[in-house]
Parts: structure tokens; C-alpha cells; sequence
């Protein structure tokens, strides 16, 4: 993977494995450990600039004979550099919480420490060319290629709203379809099958006959129930109304005749008794 201080890597390995360790700090979030990190990273490079074996040295006292030396500019833009690092790892080291921003311009100070110190080793030019990519810090991408890939995805894009502007094209001269509110159904980009005009399927002789047997089948059904709510009870004639009124006048007489009979045979009992 691509890093900011891959130059370090052939000057000073032992640096590069620090400011290694410090970066994947960083992009685990561990803001505080990585600025401690980074705060070894520039004390171990101040004595190596310094060239210096004394172990009871502090990091002030190595911060404060380098800045006696400073002779140019660049110089004490470099013990700049080391003195903020040096302060904000203090910091963290003491249980202060630090920024995400803060934690990132140390990264930063710490490339800029770091390219100083590898053109004093190699004089190369080409060093003092190189720039810090934050987005190759966070990704492991160099920002050029990242927004190579956003520009692959634009033309993607734009091929596709490409597309999807013919489709429409299609639809509105080939389908006129409008729905109850009067607007064109958007759907057939999707299901073009659904508006192809759909042929009748011509019926067997078999279904015809059957089809023809149902139709009948519900019109004399139909008939039958309308005849029989037509139809009314007929009128009975002279005839048949005398016939019965005679009927009714013989079960009066014959009713009549037996209450005579009960009552008479009640009263000659009664007679009996007595005598």
C-alpha cells in the first residue's frame, strides 16, 4: 500500500517503523496513542539530527541544543515542527484528549520534520518535491487516483441518465397510454411487454358447442323465472262456486242434526232418572 513516507523507508528504517505504526493509529481512531506515537517518532529523529547517544538527554534539552544551531529558515521550521509534536504528545500523555485535527497536523508536521531530515542525508531534490495526501493517509489511495475513480463514476452516471433519457424518447413516440389523471405511464421503460396489443385466441370446436349450451342454459333460466312471477292464480267459475257452497250448506245440517240428537238424548235421561 502507498504511504506518505515511503522516501523513509531507504533512509532510515527504524523511523519509517514508528511513523508507520503512528498512521495506523490514526486510522483507528486512537488519536491520542497516535499523537504520543509521533511524539517518540520526533524525539528519536531530533537525536539522530542531533547525533547524539546520550540516553539521559531529554527531548527538551535535545529541542533546545538544536535550536542554539538553527543557521536558516528551513531550520527552525523544522524545530517548529518537532516543538508542536513535542507539546501536544505531553498532552495526551497526561490524559488530555486531543482533536482529530489536531492529531492530523501532527501527521502533517511530522512529514515535513521527516522530508527535512532526508534531504540533510541525501541531498536529493526530489525529496523537497513531495506533498502530503491526506486522502492517501486515510484510504491507502493517492487523492489523484480517488478522484480518477469519482470521475470514472460520473461518466457512468452520465451514461446511464443517457439511457434512461432514450428510453423515455422510446415511450413518448410509441405509446400514447394515459392513465385516469391524464398522465403517460411512466411503467412501460420498465415492462415494454406490457402495452403489446394482444391477439384472441380463436376457440376449439368443442368450446364452442359447450359455450353455446351455457348461453342457452342461462336463457331459458332466466325465462322460466320470469314466467313464474307472471303467473297468476285463475278465477273460478259459477259452477265450481255453487259446487262448494252446497258443500258448506251440508256440513252446517249435519252439525245442526247432531247437536239435536245430543241435546235430546240428554234431556230423555234426565226424564228416566227421575221416575
Amino acid at each position: 500500500m502507498a504511504d506518505n513516507f515511503d522516501f523513509l523507508k531507504k533512509i532510515d528504517e527504524e523511523l519509517f517503523e514508528l511513523i508507520q505504526d503512528a498512521q495506523k493509529l490514526f486510522r483507528d481512531e486512537y488519536f491520542n496513542q497516535c499523537v504520543v506515537q509521533l511524539r517518540i517518532f520526533a524525539e528519536k529523529m531530533s537525536k539522530k539530527i542531533l547525533d547524539s547517544n546520550d540516553s539521559n538527554m531529554t527531548f527538551d534539552d535535545t529541542l533546545n541544543c538544536l535550536k542554539d544551531k538553527i543557521k536558516t529558515q528551513r531550520e527552525q521550521e523544522f524545530i517548529d515542527d518537532l516543538f508542536f509534536i513535542k507539546q501536544q504528545g505531553n498532552k495526551c500523555a497526561h490524559g488530555e484528549d486531543i482533536a482529530p485535527s489536531v492529531a492530523l497536523e501532527a501527521i502533517q508536521r511530522a512529514f515535513e520534520a521527516a522530508i527535512n531530515y532526508a534531504y540533510s542525508k541525501k541531498k536529493d531534490e526530489k525529496i523537497n518535491k513531495l506533498q502530503f495526501d491526506a486522502t492517501l493517509l486515510i484510504t491507502g489511495k493517492p487523492q489523484k487516483e480517488v478522484k480518477l475513480v469519482d470521475k470514472y463514476i460520473e461518466l457512468a452516471n452520465q451514461e446511464k441518465e443517457e439511457l434512461l433519457n432514450s428510453k423515455q424518447g422510446e415511450f413518448h413516440s410509441q405509446v400514447e397510454k394515459k392513465d385516469e389523471n391524464g398522465f403517460k405511464d411512466e411503467s412501460f421503460i420498465q415492462n415494454p411487454k406490457k402495452y403489446k396489443e394482444k391477439k384472441k385466441k380463436e376457440l376449439t370446436p368443442t368450446q364452442k358447442k359447450i359455450k353455446e349450451k351455457v348461453k342457452n342454459a342461462k336463457k331459458n333460466l332466466k325465462q322460466n323465472i320470469n314466467a313464474s312471477q307472471n303467473k297468476k292464480p285463475k278465477k273460478q267459475t259459477k259452477k265450481q262456486l255453487k259446487t262448494a257452497q252446497e258443500k258448506r250448506y251440508k256440513i252446517i245440517k249435519l252439525i245442526l242434526f247432531l247437536s239435536f240428537v245430543t241435546i235430546s238424548l240428554s234431556f230423555i235421561t234426565k226424564m228416566l232418572f227421575f221416575l
